[in-house]
Order: C-alpha cells, then structure tokens, then sequence
C-alpha cells in the first residue's frame, strides 16, 4: 500500500459503515437500528456479540469489549493498525487518499450531568480528560456525560470515579475503577451495599437490554453507539440482584436481557 497522507475524517464522512459488511465478511442481521452478529475475530460472546450502528457509523463488539468508528471496525476485523486500516478502507472504497480540510467534530456532547436531586454532591474535582481515563477507552466527552473522571484525591485517588445512581437517577456514591493492574478492580465508600443497584439502571428504556460485569463497559459500549447497557457492581451475582433486574425490566419494559 501507499503511504501517502489519508484524511480520517474524510473517510469516516464518505464510507457507509453497513457497506463493509461484505467486504469484511460480517454476517449480520438487522435488529431496529442496529445490526448484530458473530465477531469472526472474537469467536466469542455468542452470534449476536458484534453490533453495528449504521446511525452513528460505530461498532461495538462486547467480545473484545472496544469499538469505535469505521475505520476502527476495519482495524478489528482486519488486525490492522488504524493508519493501515485507513488506507485499505481508502484504496478498496475508490477514495482519493489527499487531505480534505475539514472541521473536528465531536459525536457525543460534553455535558455536565444535571444537579442531582439528593444531598450527595458530586465531585467537581474529577478530570474527564486525564490520559489514563482515555487509555481505558473512553473520551472525555463520554466521561464527562456520565459525570465520571480521573481522581487526584479523595477515597478514589488514582482511580475512575465513576457516579452511582439509584433506578430514580439520584445519585447516592461514586465507585472507584482501577485504571492499571490495581486490586481489587472496584472499590467503594464504606456503608455502600453495591449488591443493591444496578448501574445504569436510570438509563435503561423499553426494548432489550445489556447485562456487562464492568461498569467501564457501560461506558465503553456509550462511546461505541450502544446504549441501554447495565452492570451489577459485584463479582458474583446473588438471588437479591436479580429480584432487582426482574423489577427494572418489568418498570422499563425491556423485553430480553443479554449477558456478556
């Protein structure tokens, strides 16, 4: 391949995500507004594991928990670096690889979350932009709409404070997720009970619904295009949780949950 200079967001605005399908050997089917199938990469996570949102143009595979643009999903399918995935998406779309000036553009906005209706303040301090918060994934827009940042101090220094909120969307304590190799990968303020909630569960809206055991993925599989996607705070699940997962689905009117 050449290597003459590819503009990304000339690619990304050209390329229809769903045309690749072929191209990358995807089997996948239709469900609403997205497409879902096996990951001929993963081979893991079961025959709906691969989801793609023609919408948004992203990918989210729950197998290798990542996603990201088309370019990334070439990069996924075809294990290659983004700069090579470019140009192969370049050259078999028929696309003139020159520079096209124009604007960076942010898909999700960067909004600070509304005030929260319990006393429990929420912490101001974070850094949404913090490159080990963007190591694990996820942009500073998606951390900063979901209220979540690196901590510099406090009971979660060093760590992704990430907000908790009841099925009501108060928020009632934030959860410190590891960003290395620390352990344990979840801690919280003392008195908390995690088995009691289900995180993103004032998110979760009527059609299916995803069950993940990290709430870093609930974050990721956001910044991919994929919502409605939940996660107990637990290692393991007991009896109690899902009493609690049975009640959400029934008040939200979700239809089927999937576990990954």
């Amino acid at each position: 391949m050449s290597t003459k200079f590819i503009d990304f967001q000339q690619l990304k605005e050209t390329v229809r995500i769903e045309a690749l399908f072929p191209r990358l050997g995807l089997a996948l089917k239709q469900y609403g507004e997205q497409w879902r199938g096996p990951c001929p990469v993963c081979k893991s996570g079961g025959d709906r594991a691969l989801v793609v949102t023609p919408t948004k143009a992203v990918f989210y595979c729950f197998a290798a928990k990542q996603g990201g643009d088309v370019i990334a999903l070439v990069a996924h399918i075809k294990g290659m670096a983004m700069k090579e995935a470019a140009q192969f998406l370049a050259e078999s779309s028929g696309l003139n690889p020159e520079p096209k000036a124009s604007a960076r553009e942010t898909r999700i906005s960067s909004t600070v979350p509304e005030k929260e209706k319990a006393g429990f303040n929420p912490l101001t301090y974070l850094q949404s932009d913090h490159p080990l918060v963007q190591a694990l994934g996820v942009s500073a827009e998606t951390a900063a709409h979901f209220g979540a940042g690196f901590a510099p101090r406090g009971i979660l220094r060093g760590r992704l404070a990430i907000p908790i909120h009841d099925r009501h969307g108060t928020l009632i304590a934030y959860c410190g997720r590891a960003v290395k190799e620390e352990s344990p990968t979840l801690i919280f303020p003392n008195g908390f009970q995690p088995g009691e909630v289900i995180f993103g569960g004032h998110l979760a809206r009527a059609g299916q619904l995803y069950l993940v055991r990290d709430p870093l993925q609930v974050l990721t599989a956001f910044e991919s295009g994929v919502d409605n996607v939940v996660a107990f705070l637990t290692d393991g699940i007991v009896a109690q949780q899902l009493e609690i997962l049975a009640s959400l689905m029934d008040e939200r009117h979700c239809e089927i949950v999937e576990l990954f």
